[in-house]
């Protein structure tokens, strides 16, 4: 099948869709955690709730974004080494996004402070959330699904 202008709109549609599944799939994790089993140990409930969203954005990018990308990269035969060197990469991808992300709040936090005298929250998670979005999309789009 060919690609139209619109294929890559969609796919980032798509990719916005399991971004926030994610999301809510790494808050619902991290409240349970924080509310049954580990109490005050907030750090290792956002780590733990960060993998699980991981991963499952990795399941959900891999069977519906980028299907047909993972189909070519991992080959008829379904390699595991194919898979497993894709999986790595989207790992690698996602730790980098996840610093793109405090790098990118952390600055707009600072700069958006000055100007309005710390009075702003949702602006800089606005600048760092779009930054990380930017950033996993191509770098998965035209490195971890690329054979």
């Amino acid at each position: 099948m060919a690609k139209t202008k619109g294929d890559g709109l969609v796919q980032f549609i798509k990719f916005g869709v399991v971004g926030v599944a994610n999301t809510g799939v790494d808050w619902v994790v991290f409240f349970i955690l924080v509310n049954t089993f580990l109490g005050e140990q907030r750090t290792i409930s956002k780590a733990i709730a960060f993998l699980v969203a991981m991963l499952n954005s990795y399941i959900f990018n891999t069977i519906w974004t980028f299907k047909k990308e993972y189909a070519n990269a991992a080959g008829k035969s379904g390699d595991v080494t194919a898979k497993s060197t894709i999986f790595g990469k989207f790992i690698v991808v996602s730790l980098i996004g996840w610093a793109v992300n405090v790098f990118v709040f952390n600055q707009a936090a600072s700069r958006i402070d000055l100007i309005l005298l710390g009075k702003a929250d949702l602006l800089p998670l606005v600048c760092a959330s779009g930054a990380a979005i930017l950033w996993n999309f191509f770098a998965n789009k035209f490195w971890t699904y690329k054979k």
